[in-house]
Formats: structure tokens, C-alpha cells, sequence
């Protein structure tokens, strides 16, 4: 999206990381994370707050993503690196991946 020139600012990302939440497309709404991320857009809290609901809706305790709040609020990169570490733990990113592998 950002190749066409869609999304450019915070707002645009935010909006798009909502509605993929929403609709239960997490694997797009990760890589759209990421891709903000790769953009250098810093993320806000409301940025996590579709995060902290995917990860809801895919089973993470709501005291672990409590904590997840919590160590971005006091380290902002150590939190960014662990929101981003979870999330690829909780959305499996790697499509090469098959039941066959496991």
C-alpha cells in the first residue's frame, strides 16, 4: 500500500492496522506493522491497542500483553522489540512452514 502512495503518516497505518484487527487479518496487519516500522513511523498507543487486541483474539493472556504495555512505557525500544518478537511468535510469519514440517 505504501508503493501506491496509500499510507504516509501515523494516521493512515493506525487506521489500517484497525481494520485489519477487526476483521481477523493478522498476518496483514503485521506486515503492515513492520512495514511502518521499516518507514520509520513511530507507533503510538493506539498503534498497540489493535495490536494488544490481535493478540487478545489469538489467545495471549491479557495480564501478558499488560506487561508488554509496560515495558514499552518504560523502555521504549526494549518494548518495541518485544511487542515485535511476540507478535511473529503469535502470528506465524513464516509461510514456508507446513504441518508436514512439525
Amino acid at each position: 500500500m505504501r508503493e501506491l502512495g496509500l499510507m504516509r503518516d501515523l494516521l493512515s497505518y493506525n487506521h489500517v492496522l484497525g481494520l485489519y484487527a477487526s476483521d481477523g487479518r493478522y498476518k496483514d496487519a503485521v506486515a503492515t506493522f513492520d512495514e511502518m516500522l521499516k518507514s520509520l513511523i513511530k507507533p503510538d498507543d493506539s498503534t498497540f491497542k489493535s495490536l494488544g487486541i490481535i493478540l487478545l483474539k489469538c489467545g495471549v493472556p491479557k495480564n501478558a500483553i499488560e506487561k508488554l504495555e509496560l515495558i514499552r512505557k518504560e523502555d521504549t525500544e526494549r518494548g518495541l522489540q518485544a511487542w515485535t518478537s511476540t507478535l511473529s511468535s503469535v502470528i506465524d510469519m513464516d509461510d514456508d512452514v507446513t504441518d508436514d514440517d512439525v
